[in-house]
């Protein structure tokens, strides 16, 4: 195992080795402008299922704050963005927001803690980056963030376990790696972490259910795999079993300890297995039947807060699902597409505390959404937007 990945780290940062570290450590952001409406009280929606991977507006969005996902739009030919706020199968409310060009790219995340969606905006041209602070559909807060060189690249997190999204930034050419700690629009803590090579893909978890993200590593190049478990800005790294490269890894808590568990999924075979963690120790490792030709994403399709399993084809448009219990497949359900130009995300937009799916036909614009009830998985149409609408 590379000592860069299982060492631990207390994260220093090391001033003669950065030539970018005024950007990353400076504390003075310009363009900063608030409005008196984002600090005001909220109360918080009435959160149906257990398990925060299913609910936190950081991970699925809701910019409202009711429990109901909702979608968020993004031209890539124009920089139009809109978004719609969901109640169910009905679009209640569909708005545009600012325009950004179309060197900039977008992610979801929750910097004010108010469980309301807002948007981290960074420029892949220029290094630019935004924070957009949202009540449903209105940008009520927008602050400028340090310029970075464009190879350093966002991962939403929270370190600190504060519930306010931070910022892993990865240096996607140099390996090297810096978290910023987030109070709304300021960065409070910035420090840099350990450099990784480019080898090593970075995936936000939380391996020992303290409520601070920890960092899955994977190599693509050996399958070796480490974590680092986090404590702010302290980082704490142990080695993983390696598996070959053409295994590829899936988060999830599929036991409801809240202690992220990983799906893999051989694409050579289609063989597939669950490791059950406890804390950066793999508890069980346990083979699940064989899928050739599908992908797998995450959801919970009977709201008890563990992890199930959406296998979807893109090549034939048949889909299931498949209902867990820990390591074990308890039923599958039909949730096949009229073709594989449908492609699924995850959300649950009803509020109801179980997945839904949101259908988009790239080729067409066409979008539905299932509410996923016992063996149903019956689609309801919504509005067509044309195939260079993309959602984040």
């Amino acid at each position: 195992m590379s000592d860069q990945i299982s060492t631990s780290s207390s994260a220093p940062i090391s001033t003669d080795k950065y030539t970018s570290k005024n950007q990353l450590e400076t504390e003075t952001y310009s363009g900063y402008r608030s409005s008196s409406d984002a600090n005001s009280q909220l109360e918080l929606p009435n959160l149906q299922n257990p398990n925060p991977v299913f609910t936190s507006a950081a991970i699925v969005a809701d910019f409202n704050g009711d429990g109901k996902n909702d979608k968020f739009w993004r031209n890539s030919q124009t920089g139009e963005n809109a978004i719609w706020l969901m109640d169910g199968t009905n679009v209640a409310s569909a708005d545009f927001v600012k325009t950004m060009g179309t060197e900039w790219d977008v992610k979801i995340a929750d910097f004010n803690g108010d469980d309301k969606t807002d948007l981290l905006w960074y420029n892949k041209a220029t290094g630019e980056n935004q924070v957009w602070l949202m009540d449903g559909q209105a940008v009520v807060s927008e602050g400028s963030l340090a310029t970075l060189s464009p190879e350093w690249t966002p991962v939403i997190a929270d370190f600190n376990g504060d519930r306010k999204t931070d910022i892993l930034w990865r240096n996607t050419t140099t390996g090297e790696n810096a978290a910023w700690l987030m109070d709304g629009t300021q960065v409070t803590t910035p420090s840099f972490l350990q450099t990784v090579d480019s080898n090593w893909t970075a995936n936000i978890v939380d391996i020992n259910s303290d409520g601070k993200t920890d960092i899955f590593w994977r190599n693509i190049t050996t399958g070796e795999n480490a974590v680092w478990t986090m404590d702010g800005t302290n980082a704490t790294g142990t080695s993983l079993p390696t598996l070959g490269t053409e295994w590829e890894a899936t988060l999830g808590d599929f036991d409801l300890n809240y202690q992220t568990d990983i799906l893999w999924h051989n694409t050579a075979t289609g063989e597939n297995k669950v490791w059950l963690m406890n804390g950066t120790t793999v508890a069980s490792d346990t083979a699940l039947p064989t899928l050739q030709g599908s992908k797998p994403l995450i959801g919970d399709f009977d709201g008890n807060g563990k992890t199930d399993i959406l296998w979807y084809n893109q090549e034939t448009g048949k889909n299931e699902i498949w209902i867990m219990d820990g390591s074990n497949v308890l039923t599958t359900v039909a949730a096949d597409a009229p073709s594989g130009a449908w492609v699924p995300s995850i959300s649950d937009t009803n509020g109801d505390g179980t997945t839904d799916i949101f259908w988009r036909n790239y080729e067409t614009g066409e979008n539905a959404v299932v509410i996923v009830t016992g063996t149903d998985s019956t689609p309801t149409a919504l509005p067509t937007l044309g195939k260079e609408w993309y959602t984040a």
